[in-house]
Formats: C-alpha cells, structure tokens, sequence
C-alpha cells in the first residue's frame, strides 16, 4: 500500500471535475484498454481536450449515484469499519488517480460500489465483474497498491451483493504503459497534466 491521499478535495465538486482534466482516473481506464462497450479511446481524448463534451450522466446514472450513501452505510454494518469517500493519487506517476467510493479508515480496505439494476442482475447471476469494469478496478489497485478490493452491488430491499477482486499484475503492467501512453499523446497536443504529488503519502 502507498498512495497520496487527498484530503481536501470534495468528489463530485467544481474543483473535483477540474482536477479530474489533469488525471487519469479509473473511470478512464476502460475506455483506454479498449473495454468499455459506451466509449472509446478516441472519444476519451477528445473529451480531455475540450473537444468533446464529458458525459454528464443519465437516470440510471443518477440513481446510481443517489443510492451510494446508502450502499456505503451497509457496507460499513457488514464489514464492520468506518467508510468514507477518497480521492488518491498515484505514488510513482502524478497524472494517475482514483476517486474512491468507500475505504476504510485504516486505508487498507478498499470499496467499489455499483447501485444499478444491470450490474446487480449481471452479478447475481455470473459471481463475476462485468468485463467493462475489469480497467476500473485494476486501476484503482495500482494506484493504491492494495493487493485486492471489494466490488459490492446494492439495490434497495436486496441482499447486497459483494466480490473479492485480486490485482493482476499482467493486466496492470499493460495497463500503467497504455495509460502512459495516452498521456503522452495528449501532452502531444498541448493538454496539461498534474505534475505534483499533493495530499499526504500513506503507506
């Protein structure tokens, strides 16, 4: 485990959406592996450059996010530890980072949370993480170093629903280089990235 914790960062914030133009975060790392069935790598970029207008979500978005808090709070009765949102940022690479829905106050376990009726149906019948999610969480073991997480599915009156997901070394290696890359290329078109380590290094 070694991250920078960032501790005066509010998600979802003006300051947060701006922040996130400088970062690649997990939200993106489908989309640059080539996994996420709604956007692509081309689309990805131009939304970075201001080309393209970031997707500002939609009713199943909406809900999702809606019920979060109330996911959060039945994690934390079930596996019994504080929860909270966080935002990190990469030990080794500034320009990598992850908005976390839910970690402990420790910082060793680690939360993320789906509240859609897709992503509950899709893991109730295959035990498993819907492909296009596989970067996400990747992603977010890289860049806090954790060598697994929690995916946990809520739904309202359900049984909640929660996965051990492991870090595959593989998929991270590949991934680290492919996101470098995508930087690199939009350094190439002027686009400015985070180059400063802030919050506090936890390890």
């Amino acid at each position: 485990m070694s991250f920078y914790l960032i501790d005066d960062l509010e998600q979802g914030s003006s300051e947060w959406h701006a922040w996130r133009k400088g970062v690649i975060g997990a939200s993106d790392a489908p989309k640059i592996m080539g996994e996420n069935p709604w956007g692509s790598r081309s689309s990805l970029l131009d939304e970075k450059l201001g080309l393209a207008r970031e997707f500002q979500g939609n009713a199943k978005t909406r809900e999702g996010n809606s019920l979060e808090g109330d996911a959060r709070s039945s994690l934390a009765k079930k596996f019994k530890m504080k929860l909270h949102p966080t935002i990190v940022q990469d030990s080794k690479e500034p320009f990598l980072a992850a908005s976390l829905d839910a970690m402990c106050s420790d910082y060793e376990n680690l939360f993320e949370i789906k509240a859609g009726v897709k992503a509950y149906e899709y893991t109730q019948l295959n035990k498993t993480v819907p492909d296009y999610y596989v970067g996400q969480l990747q992603h977010m073991l890289m860049v806090t170093e954790l060598e697994s997480l929690t995916y946990a599915v809520y739904r309202p009156s359900r049984p909640l629903l929660t996965l051990n997901i492991y870090r595959d070394d593989r998929y991270i290696k590949r991934l680290r280089k492919k996101e470098k890359e995508f930087m690199e290329e939009l350094e190439d078109q002027g686009h400015e990235f985070q180059y400063q380590f802030v919050g506090r290094l936890v390890n």
